[in-house]
């Protein structure tokens, strides 16, 4: 955690670090700083899938279900956009 913290000190723009602190937060059961860790990286790159998803799962083990399932539509709705080459 204190890794990622680091890292976001060095980069606030750095939304995989935001994904990662969200996933060690969420293992130590932090879910509620899990989630807001989440929501940064969204904000931060609204085309990040494991952000949803990660998300989604934080929300399925509160079991606010319909929570989840926005998550996951979110991420297919990401994962469908088509590329600009």
């Amino acid at each position: 955690l204190a890794c990622f913290d680091e890292v976001i000190g060095l980069d606030s723009t750095n939304a995989e670090a935001f994904v990662r602190k969200g996933i060690a937060l969420e293992r130590l059961g932090r879910l509620d700083e899990a989630i807001d860790s989440y929501d940064r990286a969204i904000a931060l790159d609204d085309s990040m899938t494991m952000a949803y998803l990660s998300k989604g799962g934080v929300f399925n083990r509160l079991e606010r279900y319909g929570e989840a399932l926005q998550c996951y539509e979110q991420a297919l709705r990401v994962q469908k956009k088509p590329s600009i080459a």
